[in-house]
């Protein structure tokens, strides 16, 4: 049973409280705390830890653990497992270069809003970019949510005020950019990729990683099962099975212009080939920065007739091109491979907002 007394004095009070919460490796452990003006102060606090205790909270005092410590643990035990080799490189990176830090001298339930308040601010006020300050917050946010179930703490800090980034407006081609690019490069190496690219709107790792037996050109449909990556601990490239989410790994319909295209490629291939289907010059795995970087330096030749967009931007030309034709929203997501349809609707917002006026024309047409 808890203890409450008055340590102060009459005129003075201060209402001191002792709250036994078990036994922890064999020693009784409790919470302790003064400064209570008032004893209806006092009992509200002893309800208030006996009734995170019920909810299986693990009080203060009773958990000492650092948050660099927790935080690490938190990635090695639980979040590695569940991200790509160069995914874990990118969590590592923002742990030790910017949360440690900050952080990591703090008991893991002493860090409050108002600390990650400050900590944000001071991210902030480095000059680093509020889309990295993001990242570094989600990485937070993560690991508070692990702490939180596990009954460590009991509410997430990470709930505070935040610079709103702008959201960089996507860029993408029209139909004749992609007939004029694809006329010029149609005898070259980067036709077939920019080919599949723009028909599937597969990731270029995908893209990369797509082998011959993850399309079945007879039903009409590829399947996303890997990714290539650069692990840039080891220097090598890797074709990895994890992919950017759990909505990755996905079967997407393809058209019949790609795929009498992809049979007349395999008709002619050599069946000692490995498997992929897009490889580099010399008939290897192909590295997406490489393919990436060339198809940069090849649209630079047309900047007169063509928008300087990324090899990304072919992805965003293919959901776009769909949007624009009336495909369903939900369709166009699942063929992205997106986690949920939010995400495809805050990246094409203004594609849509764009398409209003063509509703407004399409009523005159029905009702004039």
């Amino acid at each position: 049973m808890a203890t409450i007394k008055n340590i102060g004095t009459k005129n003075n009070p201060n209402w001191k409280v002792y709250i036994p919460l078990g036994y922890m490796d064999g020693k009784k452990i409790g919470e302790r705390k003064q400064g209570f003006k008032t004893k209806k102060e006092a009992e509200a606090y002893v309800a208030e830890v006996m009734n995170k205790k019920n909810k299986g909270y693990v009080a203060p005092t009773t958990n000492k653990t650092l948050f660099k410590d927790f935080i690490i643990k938190w990635f090695n035990e639980y979040k590695v497992n569940n991200i790509s080799i160069n995914t874990r490189t990118n969590y590592l990176s923002r742990i030790n270069t910017h949360i440690i830090p900050g952080l990591g001298s703090y008991k893991l339930n002493e860090i409050t809003n108002i600390v990650i308040q400050d900590f944000y601010n001071s991210l902030i006020n480095k000059g680093l970019k509020p889309s990295t300050v993001k990242k570094v917050m989600e990485t937070l946010n993560g690991c508070f949510k692990y702490a939180k179930t596990n009954k460590l703490i009991y509410t997430i800090p990470t709930d505070i005020e935040k610079v709103k980034a702008e959201k960089p407006k996507i860029e993408y081609w029209s139909k004749d950019e992609i007939d004029f690019f694809m006329d010029k490069i149609k005898d070259q190496y980067l036709h077939l990729p920019i080919f599949i690219e723009v028909l599937t709107g597969l990731r270029i790792g995908e893209l990369c990683g797509l082998r011959w037996k993850d399309v079945n050109l007879k039903e009409g449909y590829l399947k996303v099962r890997n990714q290539v990556i650069f692990d840039k601990d080891n220097k090598i490239l890797l074709l990895s099975p994890i992919l950017k989410t759990s909505t990755s790994n996905r079967k997407i319909s393809i058209p019949k212009v790609l795929i009498n295209y992809l049979q007349a490629i395999k008709d002619d291939i050599n069946p000692k080939d490995n498997d992929l289907i897009i490889k580099n010059r010399y008939g290897s795995i192909c590295n997406p920065r490489n393919l990436s970087m060339e198809f940069t330096k090849n649209i630079a030749k047309y900047e007169d007739n063509l928008h300087q967009i990324s090899f990304h931007g072919l992805r965003h030309t293919h959901a776009t091109l769909l949007i624009k034709n009336g495909e369903n929203i939900k369709v166009v997501s699942e063929r992205l491979g997106h986690k949920d349809i939010t995400v495809t609707l805050n990246t094409y917002m203004h594609i849509m907002d764009d398409m209003v006026k063509d509703t407004a024309d399409l009523l005159d047409s029905i009702f004039s």
